[in-house]
């Protein structure tokens, strides 16, 4: 599934240009995060803060790219600022996750309460989060975004077509090989150890959204498998989403005297899980496999795409 994301360079990029592939990758990048920056100040709903998140975790990426292609400071800055800005929306994401998982157990009772309780709590983050999301902040993002910009305008001068393909293939072996040891790693250590299922996770959404970073230069083939991450990933995160609920219930319920009350919920909690868990077994092992066994496509069917015309593409959250 895998294999033929990280070394189709060699063959498909004889006729492909380089410098402007990078640059329709950043600019379709912070295009989007623009746009997601503007909706989720102005409403900061579930959805809004949910795209903000993708698409700075996309922007985190494409940065990654132009890390790998040049030794340019100001890169590493500006990716930290990005990084800054996911971390400032977590506390209401969690939140939000929470609120939408918790409305597909019950509404009824102490599990009403409950929720009261987070949508509360929601109200008051969203305010924080408005006011992280400042005009000036934006500002001085756009400025440094400029700037890392007309770096990746020289690099193929500076670097040339065939160093800026190994130090892409580079990266995404990279990050390949990171997946690989975290997911090995989680199977290994059986029963469910939480801390290898999280880092699994972080490691697969590296791994994907260095592959959409670069999916410009891959090929079409790219987004398929950038959709298969992302159904792997959404069952980990589902899976996260369905614990992070249980803990917080549980501690809910243990502050207010509901410990007796909400024992139904945590068994259907831990029901779903169970079921959850045994998908994300199955589906890991079968990544490993893939990565293993896959062979390239064809080097003409390559060529062929990446001849096509550039088009902006929607990737999946």
């Amino acid at each position: 599934m895998f294999l033929s994301l990280i070394y189709p360079l060699l063959e498909c990029l004889a006729s492909v240009k380089p410098k402007d592939d990078l640059l329709s990758s950043f600019d379709n990048s912070w295009k989007n995060f623009s746009s997601a920056w503007k909706k989720a100040r102005s409403k900061a709903s579930e959805k809004s803060i949910h795209d903000l998140r993708v698409n700075t975790r996309r922007m985190i990426a494409t940065l990654e790219l132009a890390k790998a292609l040049s030794r340019q400071s100001e890169i590493a800055k500006l990716q930290r600022r990005f990084k800054r800005v996911l971390k400032s929306m977590g506390p209401l994401r969690d939140t939000q996750v929470l609120l939408e998982t918790v409305a597909q157990v019950q509404r009824a009772g102490v599990i009403a309460d409950f929720t009261k309780i987070l949508q509360r709590r929601e109200e008051r983050k969203i305010d924080g989060v408005r006011s992280d999301l400042k005009r000036g902040t934006k500002l001085q993002l756009s400025k440094r975004v400029k700037d890392v910009r007309s770096e990746f305008s020289r690099l193929h001068d500076t670097r040339g077509k065939d160093k800026i393909e190994h130090s892409i293939e580079r990266l995404l072996t990279l990050r390949r090989n990171e997946f690989l040891k975290a997911e090995r790693r989680f199977q290994k250590l059986q029963p469910l150890n939480e801390d290898l299922l999280h880092e699994m996770r972080i490691a697969l959404k590296k791994f994907r959204y260095a592959v959409e970073a670069a999916q410009p230069l891959l090929g079409d083939s790219a987004k398929k498998r950038a959709r298969d991450m992302h159904a792997f990933q959404q069952l980990i995160g589902e899976s996260r989403d369905l614990e992070m609920l249980r803990v917080e219930l549980e501690k809910w319920a243990d502050k207010n005297g509901k410990k007796v009350a909400i024992v139904p919920a945590l068994d259907r909690l831990r029901q779903k899980r169970e079921t959850l868990l045994k998908k994300i077994i199955e589906s890991s092992k079968e990544f490993e496999e893939t990565l293993k066994t896959e062979t390239l496509k064809p080097v003409a069917e390559k060529t062929q795409i990446v001849n096509a015309p550039a088009t902006a593409v929607k990737m999946p959250s």
